[in-house]
């Protein structure tokens, strides 16, 4: 579409040009100049309003049918939703459309029907609630700190035993710094016995926190109190995605990187949608350093490294303490192939405007 617009740009340059030509060749009396402008005015202003009434084209990209999606699924969606502006007060019909959202990936929709659902239910409606933190998390990560933190300690005090507001709600302490909460809620969730691959994430987290917490060796005990299973020192061992990069300070901006600030090196989908796939905390004084994530360092439970093909690396300097960038932050990264498991480069080379 960028290409097309460029396109009609240049022709409508044209047309102008070929309006204005005979009016300004001539030595031009004055009367001319105004009759001139006006036309410069007049023809693309034109242009772009008949092209935007009569065209079939969706301007909104979450209006837009997604490349894969059948057909069908479209129309059912596109029904749902003419129905609910007939009946604004469905709650399930909000829910319904909000979770066939969120599956299609237009997470800012699915907040917007999410936020239908919360609205009529006054904030009681706990899937309403986890719908709409995880909508908005999804859309923008920032949010994870933000009104979706809020959110998903809403839906704990409705909901603590929910699996998903353990999960998330432990996710959002861990991120904050909140180490034993953290710990407590995957704990917890460990006890609900999710599926095994869940399981193995959460209990390495939950030994991690106690470690850190207790200055004991991780993986001498699991949440549960029984041996914690065994994971390959190299992930590549067992086929397992891993992602190895050496990262490092550009020396230009050595005198702009403090010593004690937190370093986080995190892996996004090549798309660059929704939370990291995997993310690892480290210090900016340890640099230059030897970085490996694999699915024990995955922020969702079941969306980890084995999503993905192709990744971008980044690791940041986060001068304001936070996990988000920020302004001033230092920055950077590098694509990578999880197909195979080399040592990548990666250089922090740039400022965060």
């Amino acid at each position: 579409m960028s290409v097309f617009v460029l396109l009609a740009g240049f022709m409508t340059l044209a047309a102008i040009a070929v309006i204005l030509w005979p009016m300004l060749r001539k030595p031009a009396s004055g009367r001319r100049w105004p009759a001139a402008a006006i036309a410069a005015v007049i023809v693309p202003l034109l242009a772009v309003t008949l092209y935007v009434s009569l065209s079939n084209w969706v301007w909104d990209p979450d209006e837009r049918p997604q490349a894969g999606v059948p057909e069908e699924i479209e129309r059912m969606v596109s029904s749902l939703e003419a129905r609910l502006r007939g009946n604004p007060t469905d709650v399930e019909g909000w829910l319904l459309l909000g979770r066939s959202y969120f599956q299609l990936e237009r997470f800012f929709k699915a907040a917007d029907a999410f936020q239908q659902a919360y609205t009529l239910t006054q904030g009681r409606n706990v899937d309403a609630i986890i719908g709409l933190g995880e909508s908005l998390a999804f859309a923008d990560q920032s949010m994870l700190l933000g009104r979706s933190a809020d959110l998903f300690e809403q839906a704990y005090a409705l909901s603590p035993d929910h699996p998903k507001v353990l999960w998330y709600s432990g996710l959002i302490a861990y991120q904050g710094g909140q180490r034993a909460v953290a710990r407590e809620r995957w704990a917890r969730l460990v006890a609900l016995d999710p599926p095994a691959e869940v399981k193995r994430i959460l209990q390495s987290k939950v030994e991690e926190i106690e470690a850190e917490l207790g200055g004991r060796a991780p993986g001498s005990a699991s949440a549960a109190g029984k041996p914690a299973e065994a994971t390959p020192d190299s992930e590549g061992a067992t086929g397992a995605p891993v992602v190895k990069v050496r990262v490092a300070l550009a020396p230009k901006l050595a005198a702009q990187a403090p010593s004690d600030a937190p370093l986080f090196v995190l892996v996004r989908s090549a798309e660059g949608a929704g939370p990291p796939l995997a993310v690892t905390r480290r210090m900016s004084g340890e640099l230059p350093l030897l970085v490996q994530l694999t699915e024990r360092d995955a922020m969702i439970a079941g969306r980890g490294l084995g999503t993905s093909g192709q990744v971008t690396v980044v690791a940041r300097i986060a001068r304001s303490g936070a996990p988000t960038a920020s302004s001033g932050d230092l920055e950077g990264r590098v694509s990578y192939d999880l197909s195979h498991s080399n040592v990548v480069d990666l250089v922090i080379d740039t400022i965060v405007p």
